[in-house]
């Protein structure tokens, strides 16, 4: 493992590197901010890759201490304090960095991403008179995305958590003089505040049912079910067996607790109900869907349930509204995909529902297949994304994939890239063998998770089951829907969209044209990844994966769910389990080949006939309108008739009655300011009266 002045880099840096861009944008110029900012995350980027590989080839499976800072030590764990942050009482919080295998794969995952695409910005943002700003926020984003995924408490998890919200905030409606980005950034912005309300509660219950905010007090006390005596609430007892009092019931601690935590995850994993902020943050710059919203912020809240393992697997109930869930939003999105039209929509909703499926891996207890999936899904997810920027830059940043076609043959690399984190995410390869891309691994392990899982009774895990095979097809059919709309068939007009070019530059029309290099050398990188990073990391990451996670990922002791997979495949009876997941990719992939390359009206024909479900799947199962009308209307009414009333009521009675006052006596006072001296005299005599007469009635009184 790197040394501890190597990590504080890794964390740091790129905090410091996103200051010097801001604050002294004038005197670097564009360029140097973008130089300072690329070769920071990008260094940090080279160095958790070498420790990724380290750890995971080198037998580093334990930390050594490392120098230049105060360090303490678990069983796997490295911690490096840095100082003291909250000391008041009970309620204690350090700012740590805490180093274990969960944080070692999110730092590979957050710093290797977001190097690449702060290169494939040079590209990308090329003509934009904002460069220092938008590569300031960059760099912010990744610095907090790391204090979030290297807490060692609640409190630094909880700053990291509204970082990334903030940061995302910015980012999103970068382009702040359109509507559309503004829109989209308030509505992730809001959504996400709903579900960190209700992180913001789990927190509280934690501290006050452990009294401690510091992971290793409480995932260690819930580990080895201590004897706890509550702050308040709750009577003393063994950890798993504290109840709650909440509307007249006694409640499981851990299982409100662990309900509201993953209320948090829904908001910022875009989960069923909270998932309405994710499509529409695409209109954003497309490096920013690829960096927030691909590979790193969305997985925050499937890192989170992971990481409070312990917390989930003694609450069933809460495990499995997360199964539940996941399934849900897999299947949901999916739909949904199959129906949109624009470009970088599509891979949105294909996010929302591979964060579906790792959500249920972790629902039913497979949280290594959870975690293998969330890190082999960023390079596929972030090379799709980056690849339909391409394609948007090439295409003079039209979306609109009605608008293109016969892209193939003017930007073949974009092609050939776009070809492979398509093979990838469909997860094309042959089970028993060792062939296949990146998806096939990490995606048929959940699947076989969830059916080991439902032969163990683990609750929804069937229902996970299904919906995991199902929208493999759903998958496969709406990925190579996108590659024959775009790449395939007769070239379509192209023309810039008002509502995306963002740059009178990109105004030239004319034919696609490939992207600069600084924006093909990412999808190079990436794609080498989408192909090879779930084959080089199955073995140690899913079936050795509790050797690699060590105790950074807990499992009780009836949880089998992994180590039931391999007697599953020695029973031939279930040998149609491992080949389901082909059988529906292939079905897929001939149903879009049938639509869409070989009867390419066809699908416009249904698209035009806008039977039912079309539409349903069109409209986004009209959650939209549903919010719109159920919950945005009558707030704002109510907020109206509140501001109405504080106008009328508040404001006339308080403020504007004061002020007006004021300003009826001053107008009054004024008025006896004529400039006759006589006026002067009269009240200089009527004063002298007036004040005479109180004294001799206060000198009448005293007598």
């Amino acid at each position: 493992m790197l040394g501890d002045n190597f990590l504080l880099f890794i964390v740091l840096a790129p905090g410091v590197a996103a200051l010097i861009a801001g604050l002294l944008a004038k005197f670097l110029g564009d360029r140097g901010a973008m130089l300072i900012t690329t070769a920071t995350v990008g260094f940090a980027g080279v160095l958790s890759v070498i420790q990724l590989f380290s750890y995971t080839f080198g037998g580093d499976a334990q930390a050594t201490d490392g120098h230049g800072a105060e360090a303490a030590h678990q069983a796997g764990t490295h911690i490096i304090r840095l100082m003291s942050w909250i000391d008041v009482g009970q309620f204690q919080a350090d700012w740590a960095i805490r180093v274990d295998a969960l944080s070692i794969v999110m730092m590979a995952v957050i710093t290797s991403v977001s190097g690449l695409v702060h290169l494939y910005s040079w590209g990308y943002m090329a003509d934009d008179p904002h460069r220092a700003r938008f590569f300031s926020y960059l760099s912010l984003f990744t610095f907090t995305m790391l204090m979030l995924v290297t807490a060692d408490n609640f409190i630094q998890l909880f700053f990291g958590w509204e970082g990334v919200g903030l940061a995302s905030y910015l980012l999103i409606g970068f382009w702040y003089t359109k509507d559309a980005p503004n829109a989209a950034a308030i509505k992730a912005f809001v959504t996400n505040r709903v579900g960190d309300f209700g992180l913001a509660l789990g927190i509280m219950a934690v501290f006050v049912i452990f009294g401690s905010v510091e992971f290793e007090s409480v995932l260690g006390a819930i580990k080895q079910n201590a004897e706890l005596v509550p702050l308040a609430l709750a009577e003393p007892g063994p950890v798993r067996e504290i109840v709650l009092p909440f509307l007249g019931m006694n409640l499981p601690a851990l299982e409100v607790i662990g309900v509201l935590l993953f209320i948090g995850a829904m908001g910022k994993s875009a989960q069923f109900f909270l998932h309405v902020w994710l499509p529409d943050a695409m209109e954003g710059p497309t490096p920013v869907s690829a960096l927030i919203h691909a590979a790193t912020m969305v997985t925050a809240g499937v890192y989170l349930v992971c990481l409070m393992s312990p917390i989930y697997e003694h609450a069933p109930y809460a495990a499995a509204m997360i199964a539940l869930t996941g399934a849900v939003t897999a299947i949901f999105s999916a739909t949904v995909a199959m129906a949109q039209n624009d470009i970088k929509r599509v891979i949105a909703y294909s996010t929302c529902s591979q964060l579906g499926y790792m959500f249920f891996a972790a629902g039913i207890g497979a949280y290594e297949a959870a975690m293998f999936h969330l890190f082999t899904h960023a390079f596929f997810k972030a090379l799709l994304f980056l690849g339909a920027g391409s394609v948007i830059h090439g295409s003079h940043h039209e979306q609109d994939m009605r608008k293109m076609g016969g892209v193939a043959r003017f930007m073949p690399l974009t092609y050939a890239a776009m070809l492979i984190g398509t093979i990838a995410i469909i997860g094309l390869g042959i089970p028993h063998t060792e062939l296949g891309f990146s998806g096939f691994f990490s995606k048929d392990a959940i699947i076989e998770s969830a059916f080991s899982a439902s032969q163990s009774g683990v609750s929804f895990a069937t229902f996970a089951f299904a919906m995991g095979i199902l929208a493999a097809l759903l998958t496969s059919f709406y990925s190579w829907r996108l590659i024959y709309m775009t790449f395939h068939g007769p070239r379509a007009e192209l023309a810039q969209s008002e509502d995306h070019a963002h740059d009178d530059h990109h105004a030239d029309g004319g034919d696609p044209h490939e992207s600069p290099l600084s924006m093909l050398i990412p999808l190079g990188l990436l794609a080498l990844g989408a192909m090879f990073a779930g084959y080089m990391f199955y073995t140690p990451m899913f079936h050795h994966g509790e050797a690699f996670w060590g105790e950074a990922l807990y499992r009780a002791a009836d949880n089998h769910v992994i180590h039931n997979i391999e007697e599953i495949k020695h029973q031939a009876q279930f040998n149609w389990v491992f080949w389901a997941p082909l059988a529906v990719t292939i079905t897929g992939f001939l149903i879009a080949t049938f639509t869409y390359l070989f009867n390419r009206g066809f699908g416009k024909r249904v698209a035009d006939g806008g039977g039912p479900l079309h539409s349903l799947f069109e409209n986004k199962w009209y959650f939209d309108e549903i919010y719109n009308a159920t919950i945005i209307k009558p707030l704002a009414w109510l907020g109206d008739m509140f501001w109405r009333g504080d106008k009328k009521v508040i404001d006339r009675i308080g403020p504007d009655g004061m002020s007006g006052l004021v300003r009826w006596g001053s107008r009054r006072l004024s008025a006896m300011h004529t400039g006759y001296i006589y006026h002067y005299a009269f009240v200089i005599i009527g004063a002298a009266l007036i004040f005479g007469a109180l004294l001799f009635w206060r000198s009448g009184g005293a007598g």
